[in-house]
This record gives C-alpha cells, sequence and structure tokens, in this order.
C-alpha cells in the first residue's frame, strides 16, 4: 500500500514546477523567504524532494554569490530557520538587481530562475500585461524602448505593485535623484490605467533604479549633468595628452560614448552596475582599448568616491575599440588602369568614400605611364583593374569589377599590416630586452616577483621608486585584476609614472598561484604619462601569447633570456606577416 501512495504522488507532481537545479532551488528559496517570515531547512528540503544537508549547501553558496554579486548578506540561517533580515529597499534593490540579471543574460522575459523565484507569489500572467502596456505606451510616444530593457522595467514594476499589496512598506524617505518628467508620467499613467497604487516612496525608488538604465531619458545625448561633462573633458584630455589621440574627432562615436557614461555613472551611483557576459573577451580581444577605458577610474573616483566595475569598462571599451580602429597611418596608393580612365576614377571615388583620410590616391596612370610614374613618387600600393604583366617591387592589389566587400578587407587588411610593419619592431625593441627578462623557478610569491622586477627596472632607470610602484601594481589587482588568460598577467599600475616605457617579462616555472589562477608568464610594465600609441602592438603581441597555449608551453621550455628575445622577435614578425 505505502508503494502505491509513493506511486501515486510521483504521478501527480508535475516535475517542470519543481526546482531541480541548485540554482533553481536558491530562487525558490528566496521567492518563498519573500512573503513567509521564515522557513526550516526541513519544510524546504521537503518541498523540494532532496536533503536537509543538500539545502544547507545550496544556502551556504547563495549566501556568498548574493553577497559577490548583489551586495546583499540579509540571508540569514540560525537554528535551522532561514529568513531575510534587512529593510524594505534592500529587498526590492535585491529583486531589482536579480531581473536586471537573469534578463540580461537569458534574453528572456520569465526563465527557469525567475519563474522559481515568483511562482509561488506573483501571477506571471501579470508580467505579460505590464509588458504589453510599457511596449504600447512608448509606441504611442515615438520611444524606441530593447526589448531587455522592456523586460526588466516590467519586472520592476510588478515587483514593487507585489510589494505594496502585501503591505510591506518603504518606513525610511527616498530621494528621487533625477527629475525624469517622462519617466514619471509614464509611471502615474501605468497606475491611474492598470488600477495599481503606491506611495510616493515606491514611486522614487522604482524611478531612481529605472533612469539607470536610461529609460525615458532626453535622446540629446550631449546634455550631460554638469559634473560628468567635466569627467568627459578630464578623459578627453587625457587621452590627447598620453596617447595623442582625439576622440572628439569621430562626433558620433563620442557622443555615443557620453550617453553611455552618464547611464554608467548613474548606475554607479545607485550601485546597480551593469554585468558584461563578455567581459573577458573584450579584455582580451580589445586590451589596448580598455586600457585607454581604463582612464576613466581614477576620475570617475576622484569626483565621487566609487569605482566603476570591470564590466562598465569594458562597455565603454567597445565605444573606443572602432575609433582606434581608424587611426592607423595613411598609405599612398597609385590607381593603373588599363583601356579606359573612367573606371580609375570610379575606383577612386570608392576609395575614398571607404578609407577616406588613410588612403591618399596619388593619382590615375596607364600602365606605359606607371613605370616613370613609380620612379617620381613615393607609393605604397598600386591598385590596378588589369593584370600587370612585369613583376614590381611595390604590392598589387587587382580589382577588375565593381568593387566588393572582398575587395575593402584587402585593402583594409594592407593597411593594418603595413602600419604594423613600420611601428612595432621599433616598440618592441624599445620595451623588451634581454637583459629585462627573468626566468623563475623556485617557489615564491606573486608580490615576490613583483618586488624583483620592480627592483630591475629602478636599477634600469626605467622608474623611479621601486616599493611604490609595487605598492600601486598591488592596490589595482585588488580592484582590477590583470590577469589575462592561460595564467598570463600583464601587471602594472593604474597611473603610470615611468620614466620609459619598458616591460620586465617573467617566465615562471614553479607552481604559483594568484587567486586561484596558475601563475605561468608575467609581463610587468611600465609606461610613461604620456604613452606612445604604438604600445597597441605590445598589447596585441602579449594578448596573442596569453591566448595561444602552444606559445606560452614554448615559452615555459626555454632557459635562457636570449632564446625567450629571439623568439618573441620570431613572433612579432608572423604578426607583421
Amino acid at each position: 500500500e505505502k508503494v502505491k501512495d509513493c506511486i501515486t504522488l510521483m504521478e501527480a507532481i508535475d516535475h517542470k514546477q519543481i526546482a531541480s537545479t541548485p540554482m533553481e532551488r536558491k530562487y525558490y528559496i528566496l521567492g518563498q523567504l519573500f512573503h513567509r517570515e521564515s522557513v526550516s531547512l526541513y519544510d524546504i528540503a521537503s518541498e523540494l524532494f532532496v536533503s536537509e544537508q543538500t539545502i544547507y549547501k545550496d544556502i551556504t553558496s547563495f549566501q556568498k554569490s548574493l553577497k559577490k554579486l548583489f551586495h546583499y548578506d540579509g540571508l540569514l540561517l540560525e537554528n535551522g530557520e532561514l529568513c531575510l533580515k534587512s529593510d524594505e529597499v534592500a529587498l526590492r534593490t535585491l529583486l531589482y538587481r536579480i531581473v536586471k540579471e537573469e534578463i540580461y543574460l537569458s534574453n528572456k522575459l520569465v526563465d527557469i530562475h525567475l519563474y522559481q523565484l515568483v511562482k509561488d507569489f506573483i501571477d506571471v500572467e501579470e508580467i505579460y500585461d505590464i509588458v504589453d502596456y510599457m511596449s504600447g505606451y512608448c509606441k504611442t510616444h515615438n520611444v524606441n524602448i530593447p526589448d531587455q530593457m522592456l523586460f526588466v522595467v516590467s519586472w520592476m514594476v510588478l515587483f514593487t505593485i507585489t510589494r505594496c499589496e502585501d503591505k510591506c512598506y518603504i518606513k525610511e524617505h527616498v530621494h528621487l535623484q533625477h527629475n525624469n518628467e517622462p519617466l514619471h508620467a509614464m509611471l502615474h499613467t501605468l497606475l491611474r490605467d492598470l488600477h495599481y497604487t503606491m506611495e510616493v516612496e515606491d514611486i522614487s525608488l522604482l524611478q531612481n533604479y529605472m533612469e539607470t538604465l536610461g529609460l525615458f531619458s532626453n535622446q540629446n545625448t550631449s546634455l550631460l549633468s554638469t559634473s560628468n561633462e567635466v569627467i568627459v573633458h578630464e578623459f578627453v584630455g587625457q587621452m590627447k595628452s598620453k596617447y595623442n589621440l582625439d576622440f572628439e574627432s569621430m562626433p558620433s562615436l563620442f557622443e555615443n560614448f557620453k550617453s553611455h557614461l552618464e547611464f554608467a555613472i548613474k548606475r554607479l551611483l545607485m550601485d546597480y552596475q551593469l554585468i558584461n557576459p563578455l567581459l573577458q573577451e573584450v579584455k582580451t580581444t580589445y586590451a589596448f582599448a580598455y586600457e585607454i577605458a581604463m582612464l576613466i577610474v581614477p576620475i570617475v573616483h576622484k569626483k565621487y568616491n566609487l569605482y566603476m566595475k570591470e564590466d562598465e569598462i569594458s562597455f565603454l571599451a567597445l565605444y573606443i575599440q572602432p575609433f582606434l580602429k581608424v587611426q592607423n597611418t595613411s598609405i599612398k596608393v597609385l590607381i593603373v588602369f588599363g583601356t579606359t580612365q573612367s573606371f580609375a576614377s570610379f575606383i577612386e571615388t570608392w576609395i575614398h568614400q571607404e578609407f577616406k583620410e588613410r588612403v591618399q590616391v596619388m593619382g590615375n596612370v596607364s600602365t606605359y605611364q606607371l613605370e616613370e610614374e613609380i620612379k617620381n613618387q613615393n607609393v605604397d600600393l598600386i591598385i590596378s583593374n588589369i593584370a600587370l604583366e612585369k613583376k614590381l617591387n611595390i604590392p598589387v592589389i587587382e580589382i577588375q569589377q565593381l568593387p566588393y566587400e572582398a575587395d575593402r578587407v584587402q585593402i583594409e587588411n594592407f593597411i593594418s599590416r603595413r602600419a604594423m610593419l613600420s611601428q612595432s619592431a621599433s616598440i618592441f625593441h624599445k620595451v623588451f630586452s634581454k637583459d629585462r627578462i627573468l626566468i623563475i623557478e623556485e617557489d615564491i610569491s606573486y608580490e615576490e616577483i613583483l618586488k624583483r622586477s620592480a627592483t630591475l627596472l629602478e636599477n634600469h632607470h626605467k622608474i623611479p621608486d621601486a616599493p611604490r610602484f609595487v605598492e600601486d601594481i598591488i592596490s589595482r589587482e585588488k580592484v582590477y585584476p590583470t590577469h589575462i588568460e592561460n595564467g598570463c598577467f600583464m601587471p602594472h599600475p593604474l597611473m603610470n609614472t615611468a620614466s620609459e616605457d619598458a616591460i620586465m617579462m617573467v617566465i615562471v616555472k614553479s607552481n604559483i598561484l594568484k587567486d586561484t589562477n596558475p601563475v605561468c608568464i608575467m609581463f610587468v610594465s611600465a609606461f610613461e604619462p604620456k604613452i606612445d600609441a604604438d604600445l597597441k602592438y605590445i598589447y596585441n603581441l602579449i594578448n596573442m601569447i596569453a591566448t595561444t597555449p602552444s606559445l606560452i608551453q614554448m615559452l615555459l621550455e626555454m632557459k635562457t633570456p636570449e632564446e625567450v628575445m629571439d623568439y618573441l622577435e620570431r613572433i612579432i614578425q608572423i604578426m607583421k606577416d
């Protein structure tokens, strides 16, 4: 009879409704605690058909992740009872943060984790009503709103409404950070039309967090707050003085950067910063753009005494990368035509439209004029609409039909290779030297390697103060780790104070860990306050090594600094080719 009862119970269970994975169980438990004063391990274990030990492991893990990801430490376990101990503002803030992360990662209105969180105290159908209403409102007011933002703010509204209906009141005053009239009007209209009720404090808290996402904000991106205008001005000034790069020379990109920064700072002030699932890829692929974006960190910290997250910095780097891409050295091109000059004129117009100042057309010539023209002019590339019979010392690209994307890419690649060919070798020999390569075989700490490297850099007159240099690196590592990939690190201070650009390369053959990562190769970097823009080739070299395990293994097997230096030079040559 007991077996029959058990089978009947199992058949009655909808297994899709049960939280079965650790993460699903964590969100289910959190959801229960939002509308139950406390719950015992025994009861939760019984509801989820697992042991109390399993729930205990879930909770201890969840406490750590809540603190790390959402800065929330109010989930308590005392005498076998679970409860949430925090004020209403902290609880709602936690909900707002969770929904933002879940939706930005899953790109779904309701994923399995959100479902487990709300299924017992929210009618999920209500979220669809709010989404439909807000979508229609935005269309009526000619506001384009991305799906992710729409989903997040809809959940914020529903969470707030639910807490109000449950009589969970905010007891302290909530200061409205920004007077966003269109957003305020939308919230009041929504509450009126859908027959919901909120107090002033509820609306202020909700509006503060919705504002950080940029909803209903002024579309004129040039209208920064005064304090943030100062931050942008200082950032642009540092790009000019340290890298000789004028970000304002690309107005459309610069305006988008300013707009993103404005909301990034709003999120920073609300402790509601975005999470970038591509953070590591951005840091690796666009390392130089990321390093330039890091200039914003001390500027913002000076103003607000807060540090931006790496994730937010990586988003800023995505605006800087396309700007860097068009900063290559211009090349001189000669266009050769066979039978008609009109085609050559068409190619010249196309080149100007596609490459602008990066390609300088020196003229259009016929094949019989070519040899004489080459003697009289310094030309980097020839573009011809016919096959040239005579071999030339100048590279030739043939475009015999209307130019397509493949032709554009071929010229683009040539420009990049040309720039690297002329600049990468000189900057490499400036910052690397066999006298600044260490091979470590004994078991010493990461910090001790930094000290040895700094001492050598000081002895070579590259930095003025070795102890301060190490202190600055360690301070940076606490907030912005310099691990790239596969045990490769590029430690360097946040603020550059070196007398001369230099890199200490350290090959680590012993077993050393840094924050659970094995240490294989360290590029301890010292850069001058005014940074050579050609250092982007060094960042490319370092990231090529860091992302290629076979190169790392080859370097780890080398026995002398001379071998290492020779191998690095060969890698540079490969990159140029």
